[in-house]
């Protein structure tokens, strides 16, 4: 427990003990998110892989010829959950794309179940041999377009309250100028939150120099907020915070920085359903990033019961 939040911290992935009879959810879309060979040695422990395509509607479990779950369909993601019901689960999301593992969390936690989410830190990033100054690092091949994530829609009555973005930033300033040339916000009405402390001391100044021509544009650099980086439960108190100084505004959530950033912009947009994410839909390169830094284990269900509680 870090603080006032349901947070393990472990130094390394096989540091972590998976407990017995549990069931582990993940994929392998980069070297970080491989499954560590302890996690194995307990024959008690069910894994399930996950296999996904660039339909952004469904995944596949059992290998690629295997049982397809649609991901537009509720009963789809509750009947996939059926199956373990009364177990402890834990999704490793490393490896998983934001469509997958955000649905599958949502119907997880209505449906009642015990969820903890895992993520592991990459040990570095892959730097672009000769990089403009908002492209350091070498993480996307590209991005499929803005489009909604299953299972959170859109907003049913927009002209309601006005829109205030809320883009988290990473290294890639190029998907920062994206979501802003297809949004086309005031400068007053983005709000950027970048990740401080970072998962290295470098790395918070690399995500300023990244989005320093869209921050500078839209004088958005005035409104910058900061939250830890590793931390999806301090972003959400950001993210609360931000939606009381702007509460005649409905938050538009660009989730493009850090996983556990993400990780807190959906735990928001679940327990306050007016939000809307916004999310460009990026292909990772596989070879993004190199090693395996310090393991993260959120306690999402305390957490959101926590939340929940008068």
């Amino acid at each position: 427990m870090i603080g006032p939040f349901p947070t393990q911290i472990m130094e390394r992935p096989a540091d972590f003990n998976p407990p017995d009879a549990s069931v582990i959810i993940h994929g392998t879309l980069e070297e970080r998110s491989v499954i560590p060979d302890s996690w194995r040695a307990g024959t008690s422990v069910e894994f399930v892989e996950i296999f996904e395509d660039d339909a952004l509607t469904s995944f596949r479990t059992g290998g690629r010829d295997g049982e397809q779950i649609t991901l537009r369909r509720r009963g789809g993601l509750e009947h996939f959950w059926d199956q373990f019901d009364g177990r402890e689960i834990l999704v490793d999301y490393t490896g998983l794309s934001h469509h997958i593992w955000m649905p599958l969390l949502k119907v997880g936690l209505e449906v009642g179940l015990n969820i903890k989410l895992i993520y592991t830190e990459p040990e570095t990033y892959q730097f672009v041999t000769n990089p403009r100054l908002s492209d350091f690092f070498d993480l996307s091949e590209k991005i499929r377009g803005i489009t909604p994530i299953p299972t959170f829609s859109k907003l049913s009555d927009p002209k309601s309250k006005a829109p205030v973005l809320v883009p988290l930033l990473g290294f890639e300033g190029t998907r920062f100028k994206y979501v802003i040339e297809t949004l086309q916000p005031e400068g007053l009405d983005i709000i950027p939150v970048i990740g401080v402390p970072g998962f290295q001391l470098d790395f918070p100044f690399h995500s300023y120099r990244g989005n320093a021509d869209a921050l500078s544009l839209n004088r958005a650099w005035e409104n910058v907020r900061f939250s830890d980086a590793a931390c999806p439960f301090a972003l959400f108190d950001t993210l609360v915070e931000i939606g009381e100084v702007r509460a005649t505004n409905f938050l538009q959530i660009s989730p493009i920085g850090t996983k556990p950033h993400a990780l807190g912009a959906a735990l928001f947009a679940i327990l306050h359903p007016e939000t809307e994410l916004v999310y460009d839909h990026p292909v990772r390169k596989k070879q993004r990033s190199a090693g395996a830094g310090r393991c993260h284990i959120f306690d999402v269900s305390e957490f959101v019961r926590s939340r929940r509680t008068p």
